[in-house]
């Protein structure tokens, strides 16, 4: 398995490219903000790791939740047949329905696509030569969620917890404080060496400190 990071910049979510180059399949974590408008960095990207045969691999794309920065980028995707969009469930019904969990209205903005794969807590995707566990974490949204690489020890966050003890707003439609205690508590049960955000730079290293801080500043808040 290979990862690629798109870096988001402003406030585009970070974007994660797993590829099984041998099997011609791509999982993307979070889709970031249009590509007008981030000079099509996650397209660029793909076409590289594929080498300009993107139509020839299967992609499935896993939102973590439903906030635009994190769905918005799909002309990135070239209107490819053989995607498959992907959320838990709670993420799904509020893209599919473009509520106000999405802020998409709040900035005029719209999507044409429809999540049709619904992934349930604990559920395992297995992916090239590893597997990657969803586990719920409300907080910043209801819908929230995360990807758990056990035998590689790494965990996709999105929003739930970021580098250097920051979590996500909970201020936002359907964000409840108490949930994103309880998420980050349940994270630091999970032995990881390396957290992907979907903000920010990667950690390597003293992740469970840096959850428990998290926490920490969300119960003083």
């Amino acid at each position: 398995m290979e990862l690629e990071i798109v870096r988001g910049s402003g406030l585009c979510s970070n974007c994660f490219i797993l590829g099984d180059l041998i099997n011609k399949k791509l999982l993307i974590i979070d889709l970031g903000l249009p590509g007008k408008i981030t000079n099509f960095r996650l397209k660029k990207a793909l076409k590289e790791i594929t080498k300009n045969k993107l139509e020839e691999y299967q992609i499935e794309v896993f939102l973590t939740h439903a906030h635009l920065d994190h769905i918005k980028g799909e002309d990135n995707l070239d209107k490819l047949p053989n995607v498959v969009f992907c959320a838990s469930e709670y993420t799904a019904g509020h893209i599919n329905s473009r509520d106000g969990v999405t802020l998409l209205s709040k900035f005029h903005f719209n999507i044409s696509y429809n999540v049709e794969k619904i992934y349930s807590d604990n559920q395992i995707i297995n992916f090239s030569d590893t597997t990657l566990r969803v586990i719920s974490a409300p907080g910043h949204t209801d819908g929230s969620t995360v990807l758990y690489d056990e035998k590689n020890k790494a965990l996709f966050a999105g929003d739930v917890v970021f580098s250097g003890g920051g979590c996500g707003r909970v201020d936002l439609p359907s964000g409840n404080r108490k949930s994103m205690i309880d998420s980050l508590e349940k994270l630091t049960k999970l032995n990881i060496e390396h957290l992907y955000s979907g903000h920010g730079p990667d950690l390597h290293g003293n992740v469970r400190e840096n959850i428990l801080l998290a926490k920490q500043l969300m119960e003083s808040w």
